[in-house]
């Protein structure tokens, strides 16, 4: 249950970020001159060892379960342009972790570029979420320990919360 609560949530930040990008550059081109097949091998080569998809057949171990991620937004009424953008702009963005090597262990900054990106991009844009159901994978916590004892404001040293610098 935790693991479908944490994908929605993925999946309504994805959304948001589809709607903003969707407007932006020339999604619409890149999306008509993309080679899927080309995207999908791609995909299997560069990306399926972290991230589950079923129509790739791949089942990875680390990042975000990319059925899981679009089928609510899919559902929705999204359009594959929308998912292409936030796709594209992640690929290139990919947010880095404080410290090289540090955890989370993040995805490497334009591990595909030009071409290849617009092919991945539109063949997870295409096929992402289309399935009815994926292997969810439990998603362990980032912190061990015990979680601060619920209450009316903020969470305080006290009772197990962090600090405000």
């Amino acid at each position: 249950m935790r693991s479908r609560l944490l994908a929605s949530s993925v999946a309504i930040a994805l959304a948001g970020g589809a709607l903003v990008l969707s407007g932006c550059g020339d999604a619409e081109n890149s999306l008509a001159s993309a080679n899927t097949d080309a995207g999908r091998t791609l995909f299997v080569q560069n990306c399926g060892g972290c991230h589950t998809m079923v129509e790739a057949g791949t089942k990875g171990i680390s990042g975000p379960n990319l059925d899981d991620a679009f089928r609510y937004p899919r559902n929705q009424g999204f359009e594959e342009t929308q998912f292409f953008g936030v796709v594209r702009r992640w690929i290139k963005i990919s947010p880095q972790p404080d410290k090289p090597g540090s955890y989370p262990v993040a995805m490497p900054q334009n591990l595909v570029t030009g071409q290849d990106a617009i092919d991945v991009s539109a063949y997870v844009a295409k096929f992402a979420g289309t399935q009815p159901d994926s292997d969810v994978r439990e998603i362990s916590p980032a912190v061990k320990g015990t979680p601060p004892a619920p209450g009316d404001g903020p969470a305080t040293p006290a009772d197990g919360g962090a600090e405000v610098p």
